[in-house]
């Protein structure tokens, strides 16, 4: 490796702060993942539904799950 690199590394290990914003920068991407499968089945169940209740009652739970994955999404950015 070359020195660059090495000290790079050197410092996000040493730095403990930086090494905790990794962790919570990873914590967010998994839950990140979680919240797309679960709009992806609740799209998927919207489609199958017939019932005008339920089909009201899951966009909102969609609109819902959407409206957080912005908010996770926005933070991961920033």
């Amino acid at each position: 490796m070359k020195t660059r690199k090495l000290l790079d590394k050197l410092v996000a290990y040493l730095d403990g702060d930086a090494r905790k914003r990794k962790k919570e920068k990873d914590e967010i991407k998994a839950v990140l993942k979680k919240l797309k499968r679960r709009e992806k089945k609740l799209k998927n169940l919207l489609d199958e539904t017939k019932d005008a209740d339920k089909r009201t009652a899951l966009q909102k739970e969609i609109d819902i799950v959407h409206a957080q994955r912005k908010k996770g999404v926005r933070l991961l950015k920033a």
